[in-house]
């Protein structure tokens, strides 16, 4: 059984799945990098060298989620020791978009890392086309001939429910502190429209701390903000709502509108980027730019369609981003190394 070095930076539900995946198939060993500011940063990465000096000689792959500072050295002792080394890109460590001061070429040190990692490693996943396109664009085409893209998936908790009664709500989730975020995600777009829809409730999930107070600002009587809440609640409130809304301005891949879509919510999004991707082919609702008309009508719209619309969806949905197709594809790649 081949044994498997897997480095995360946090515990995102889509990355623990890829590691509950990979335990499946794998001896899987976990370092969890944890970001601290300044010089504070070098006492996590001696501790990262002596996990990985301890254990690279018995394993046979390095496998890290994101390219930035955390997979650097696994990196460089990945190609030192003769070992796979696979980097899973997922979306900031590929952009560049200075307008939004959002990408890891915006800050030197951030690319650097980001650059010198997907040089070393021997293997790429980006987890979308838009991802995909994003890091030759920002890091040079060269990258493309060691690049497999492997969709990303959600977890298969987000199941539509019979039991509970869907009601003329509008959901989107931002999952952040920062008003940066806030922006990047939309969610200031999302509030303009929903002034224009002062009979329909909307809730924004996941804010916190300086974005839950500027969305405070502006807020309608109509706008429930909501802190961060366990998957099993953010479960219930996509149950009781009947749109998921993303009109991130720019996002590579989409786990909420996704588990929106398995949760039995009709989507609505901007097209472009990551939601393009997966509202392909006339799925949902896309408004072409972020007009506060075209949203307003496109939320009317979804508000009207039925369990029946939602399903034909779902089936897409499932096909292609269901942890079962991950997992198959995952397990092929990394057999065949």
């Amino acid at each position: 059984m081949k044994q498997i070095i897997f480095i995360k930076i946090n515990q995102s539900s889509f990355i623990n799945l890829d590691e509950r995946l990979l335990r499946k198939h794998f001896s899987v060993i976990t370092f969890t990098f944890k970001y601290r500011k300044g010089l504070k940063i070098i006492s996590e990465l001696i501790r990262q060298k002596l996990f990985l000096l301890r254990y690279i000689w018995s394993s046979d792959l390095i496998y890290i989620w994101f390219a930035d500072f955390h997979s650097v050295i696994p990196a460089l002792f990945g190609r030192l020791f003769g070992k796979k080394v696979v980097i899973v890109v997922g979306g900031y460590d590929a952009a560049f978009v200075p307008e939004l001061n959002y990408g890891a070429k915006t800050r030197w040190l951030n690319g650097w890392s980001t650059s010198i990692s997907l040089k070393l490693a021997s293997h790429l996943l980006p987890v979308t086309s838009f991802t995909c396109q994003n890091m030759l664009k920002n890091f040079g085409k060269t990258l493309e001939k060691k690049s497999n893209i492997i969709y990303n998936c959600v977890d298969d908790i987000f199941k539509t429910n019979s039991s509970f009664v869907r009601n003329n709500k509008v959901i989107t989730v931002c999952g952040s502190s920062s008003k940066k975020t806030v922006f990047i995600k939309g969610v200031d777009f999302y509030l303009k429209v929903a002034e224009q829809l002062p009979e329909i409730e909307f809730y924004v999930v996941g804010v916190s701390g300086e974005a839950k107070s500027y969305l405070e600002e502006f807020a309608a009587a109509n706008i429930v903000l909501v802190e961060r809440v366990t998957q099993e609640q953010l479960k219930k409130l996509f149950h009781e709502s009947k749109v998921i809304c993303q009109f991130s301005r720019f996002e590579a891949f989409g786990v909420a509108l996704i588990e929106g879509i398995n949760s039995g919510c009709f989507p609505v999004g901007y097209n472009f980027g990551g939601t393009s991707e997966i509202l392909t082919n006339g799925l949902g609702i896309l408004i072409d730019e972020l007009s506060v008309e075209k949203g307003k009508n496109a939320i009317a719209d979804a508000l009207t369609k039925t369990s029946e619309d939602v399903k034909v969806i779902q089936q897409s949905v499932k096909k292609r981003f269901s942890a079962e197709v991950r997992e198959e594809k995952l397990i092929a790649f990394i057999d065949q190394l």
